[in-house]
């Protein structure tokens, strides 16, 4: 039988007595204290593949399964199909309630939001009719109500104000474009799937322009809820406040039903809240009722004073037409006035609706698809332009209410839009004396829920400073300018902290401390009872995707702390030769040096307590650099690696050895399959200065037993049966297996025990205690020759000579680059 080779390696410890007395601490590699009997380095176990054939098979699969693909894809854009053939009775009852209750609120909430949008209120019912009705075809969550919202209504209201100067664009037709708009930027961003845009963008953003478009909508609603006219609500927030509180003495009657209303509905929210938590379930329907029952009182108190006067007494709605509008196409003109508002509202509708999908699927137990989320959103607002809709989206208290009622599919939206519908064809002389003051009062009280607690900016703080600046800034700006700049400056704020954080990442230093651990020397705590590694070795650990926004900066971290502990080992030459920065690296040097020194000189001390092992001067005990023999890299946290990080590594490689003036070894800890091969590449190209393969590969060295067993067969002339009636052949190192009767299957690697080899007398133990494996024979062959047995073995020797730099852990690496050079 042919011998295989190995590589020639020192084999791992058994005892303490390979500790070096020239090391001033105990070193926990060759202490007793911390025994470790590192593997041999473990080969990779996948099949060699060229990222060329890799992506020509992604792309050959792709085409293969595209008509599978497209069916599923249309398939997905109707979710109604998957889960309306299983529709039951107890779904329907379910729906019904849900359905009905949420329609009780929606009337009066969407009255009142079509009067913060600055339009006529009836557009308001248009906008609920179409979102609910709609919605539910093409929706994934059954908890969510999708109609107009106060925050949208707001911008609506402030885009309205800004391009309606002299009468240049009629509010109406402002509002339906904007919809329009927004609809089909949202089916795009739906359909091609860009859902993960949203992600993007933290949560404090979220938090912070809602917070701050909250306290703008309660400011803006107190001079209709005094019933004080001529102030401009749409204008910065600080203005509004300013203009309501001059006009005070101008308060009319409207403030006692505005302020009455306030009351009642704050009232019966908390205490029904309080009889809920005291086991009263009967509390629950009556807040959820609360606007309506509030809207009927105040409309009969209205009614009572104005229906004999000419000039209402307060302020009311008004006339609001019967039934639904005819359908026509928005006004397609304004579009260029129209497109940056839309934009904003777009965004707005697809971060508060997800954000709403998301909670009430983690609250129930289901996970929606944002991506289909998003289509049937767009389609709302887009088809919903049609029928007089302006832009909305998912509202977080009517979901609420839907999911407290017991909703079991989207289908209870057709329950709520037949209430609307009744609401637009039955309840239309009702309104006219709806008091606006009324519905200043429901816009106040309903968005109350959408500003942030104190805890949450308590939460933010404990945890990054740069998520509360970042919530901090959204609230603020919205506060001082308006919905719109708010949304652009927060987002492109935390577009730059993403990118600062990728492009600027951690980077630590480790040592060990005496429970073996690696820790961050940063922390100076625990800097105080950690180890560093032996003299020459470095550990650091890269604590991001090494890619081309921070390889440089990564690179002269590295850098840094080379030149910091350890000793320049290069050519000095003439002074005049020598770089202008060496001085600053001699002061980074020093700084380190004494704190070696500060570290050892306090170890020696706690050593003298227990035994008289003599003075610091006598035991010579100062901590001298030493030029830099190993470098070990925790790839524990990088996740991805680009051509740009290989080419860093390639590069510092020549630094380091040209700084230390001696090769030196890179030795890499916690790698990532998907790195490896790269890894592999970056370590053949460095050893040799020119690359082995032509093609960046995911090579792999062949185990012992699968080489021996590729010998068998390749000098047997032909192949031999194995136990399942396959024949195997062995042609230029690669195997392919054929049934008996001669058909090629498709290339195979058999399932062999892994073996730890010993790499320094070439013998090696199965991982089940197998057999022990000889030293190659070079002149050893089979009967075919030797030149492809050759070929076999030079391949696995080089590879399994690469592979030796690559360690399951930290310890490991260290280990092993301490042997023979302590």
């Amino acid at each position: 039988m042919p011998k295989i080779s190995t590589a020639s390696a020192p084999s791992p410890p058994h005892s303490s007595s390979s500790a070096s007395s020239s090391y001033p601490f105990p070193c926990p590699y060759s202490n007793s204290q911390y025994p470790y009997h590192p593997p041999s380095p473990t080969p990779l176990d996948y099949e060699p593949i060229s990222q060329y054939d890799e992506f020509k098979i992604g792309t050959q699969k792709f085409v293969y399964k595209l008509p599978d693909h497209a069916k599923q894809y249309v398939r997905s854009l109707f979710p109604i199909a998957h889960w309306l053939p299983n529709y039951n009775r107890d779904w329907f009852w379910g729906d019904l309630i849900a359905g009905l209750t949420v329609g009780v609120v929606v009337v009066p909430q969407a009255l009142a939001y079509a009067k913060l949008a600055s339009l006529p209120v009836q557009y308001g019912l248009y906008t609920s009719f179409i979102g609910v009705i709609l919605y539910c075809l093409f929706a994934t969550s059954k908890d969510v109500t999708i109609g107009p919202t106060a925050v949208i209504s707001q911008l609506v209201a402030q885009t309205i104000a800004a391009y309606n100067v002299g009468g240049k664009h009629e509010p109406i037709a402002m509002a339906l474009t904007m919809s329009f708009i927004a609809g089909l930027l949202q089916i795009g961003v739906g359909m091609f799937r860009l859902g993960i845009l949203v992600d993007f963008i933290p949560a404090p953003v979220i938090a912070g322009f809602t917070t701050g478009a909250s306290i703008q909508i309660t400011i803006g609603q107190i001079p209709g809820l005094l019933g004080i006219t001529g102030v401009n609500t749409n204008e910065a927030t600080y203005k509004v406040l300013g203009a309501a509180l001059s006009r005070l003495k101008e308060t009319k009657l409207d403030a006692a039903f505005g302020f009455s209303a306030l009351f009642i509905l704050v009232t019966m929210k908390e205490g029904t809240l309080f009889l809920q938590k005291r086991g009263h379930t009967w509390a629950k329907w009556v807040g959820l009722s609360r606007n309506a029952a509030v809207i009927l009182v105040m409309v009969l108190i209205s009614y009572l004073i104005n229906k004999d006067r000419t000039t209402p007494a307060v302020r009311i709605v008004g006339t609001v037409p019967k039934g639904m509008l005819a359908p026509k196409v928005p006004d397609l003109s304004i579009v260029k006035d129209a497109f940056m508002p839309a934009v904003t509202a777009m965004i707005l509708g697809i971060l508060e609706h997800i954000a709403v999908v998301k909670s009430f699927g983690r609250l129930n137990g289901y996970r929606a698809d944002p991506n289909q989320e998003l289509v049937a959103l767009g389609l709302t607002n887009f088809l919903g332009s049609f029928f007089g809709g302006y832009p909305a989206t998912g509202s977080f208290t009517r979901s609420a209410i839907k999911s407290q009622s017991g909703v079991r599919t989207p289908m209870a939206g057709w329950w709520t839009a037949l209430l609307v519908i009744l609401a637009m064809f039955v309840l239309t002389p009702l309104f006219y004396y709806v008091p606006s003051a009324v519905l200043s009062a429901i816009i106040m009280s309903a968005i109350a829920d959408l500003v942030a607690r104190p805890a949450l900016v308590k939460q933010l703080w404990e945890i990054e400073f740069i998520d509360l600046f970042s919530f901090v800034l959204a609230l603020v700006i919205t506060f001082f300018f308006s919905i719109e700049i708010a949304i652009y400056v927060s987002v492109a704020f935390a577009v730059l902290v993403l990118l600062y954080r990728l492009a600027r990442p951690s980077f630590a230093v480790l040592e060990r401390t005496p429970g073996g651990y690696w820790v961050n020397t940063k922390y100076h705590k625990l800097r105080e009872d950690s180890s560093p590694p032996p003299p020459g070795v470095l550990v650091v650990r890269l604590e991001e995707s090494l890619t081309y926004p921070n390889s440089n900066y990564l690179a002269d971290k590295v850098r840094d702390v080379i030149v910091a502990r350890t000793a320049f080992g290069g050519k000095t030459g003439k002074a005049g030769d020598r770089l202008w920065c060496d001085v600053a690296d001699e002061k980074k040097r020093e700084k380190e040096k004494k704190r070696l020194d500060k570290k050892a000189r306090r170890e020696h001390a706690e050593i003298s307590a227990d035994g008289d092992v003599g003075d610091w001067d006598d035991q010579k005990g100062k901590v001298n650099l030493v030029p830099l023999r190993t470098l070990i890299l925790d790839f524990s946290a990088v996740n991805g690696l680009d051509s740009t990080g290989v080419q860093m590594l390639v590069d510092l490689r020549r630094d380091v050895e040209s700084y230390a003036g001696q090769p030196v070894d890179f030795r890499f800890a916690n790698v990532s399959r998907k790195n490896e091969r790269i890894l592999i590449w970056f370590l053949k190209t460095t050893a040799k200065g020119k690359s082995v393969r032509g093609d960046v590969a995911p090579v792999v060295p062949p185990p012992v037993q699968e080489m021996q067993e590729a010998q068998k067969y390749h000098g047997a002339g032909g192949g031999e049966a194995d136990e399942q009636g396959l024949v195997v052949k062995v042609e230029g190192g690669k195997k392919e297996r054929k049934s008996a009767d001669g058909r090629s299957t498709k290339p195979v690697r058999p399932s062999i025990e892994l073996m730890n080899v010993d790499l320094e007398s070439g013998a090696g133990v199965g991982e089940e205690g197998g057999p022990r494996v000889e030293k190659v024979d070079p002149g050893a062959g089979g009967s075919n020759g030797s030149l492809e047995e050759g070929s076999l073995r030079a391949e696995s020797q080089e590879l399994y000579d690469v592979m030796q730099f690559f360690h399951k852990s930290v310890d490991e690496a260290v280990w092993f680059s301490c042997q023979g050079k302590m």
